[in-house]
């Protein structure tokens, strides 16, 4: 499992170009900017550039701890176990920041509506229906665990502030 050990990535911007996807971003450890990180999207390397040199140095000597990475299976291509270095690290803490950003996008959705996945639908899939302003987004999931003819084929259930939980988790507002 990748430990961030402080590190972050924030304010990430990515742009579509014809070899690929160009970013940049600001790099923090503890809090505190220490660089900024990027990608040209041209198939060339994630790149970082540090304020300090003492801040390349702690980098660079933390990513040499972190020993292997493996890339799951994906797109017919096998599961692939590489070493860590400085752009695969990069590539971790995006990671990171992408499912961050992603969890603030389905909190603000579930504020108006259930977030659900059924039965057959993928990891990037999923359903809402949207519920009466006047409900909370328990009192609404409720309401729908109680008449909604199709909620027998609901698996999961996006919880603000928890993320998905099977079906029958208990909700909180």
């Amino acid at each position: 499992m990748f430990n961030p050990n402080g590190y972050d990535i924030k304010g990430v911007k990515y742009l579509p170009t014809h070899d690929g996807v160009a970013f940049t971003g600001t790099l923090y450890k503890d809090g505190k900017r220490i660089g900024s990180v990027e990608n040209g999207g041209t198939g060339g390397p994630n790149c970082a550039h540090f304020d300090t040199r003492e801040a390349a140095e702690a980098f660079r000597a933390w990513v040499a701890t972190l020993g292997t990475h493996t890339y799951p299976a994906r797109n017919g291509r096998p599961e692939l176990t590489v070493p860590f270095d400085e752009e695969t690290a990069i590539e971790c803490l995006l990671v990171i920041d992408d499912e961050r950003r992603e969890a603030r996008a389905f909190d603000r959705r579930a504020q108006k509506a259930i977030v659900y996945r059924e039965a057959g639908d993928g990891p990037d899939q999923y359903r809402s229906a949207k519920f009466a302003p006047t409900l909370t987004p328990t009192r609404a999931l409720a309401a729908y665990r109680a008449s909604a003819p199709w909620w027998s084929r609901v698996t999961e259930v996006w919880h603000i502030g928890e993320g998905w939980k099977p079906e029958r988790a208990t909700p909180h507002d």
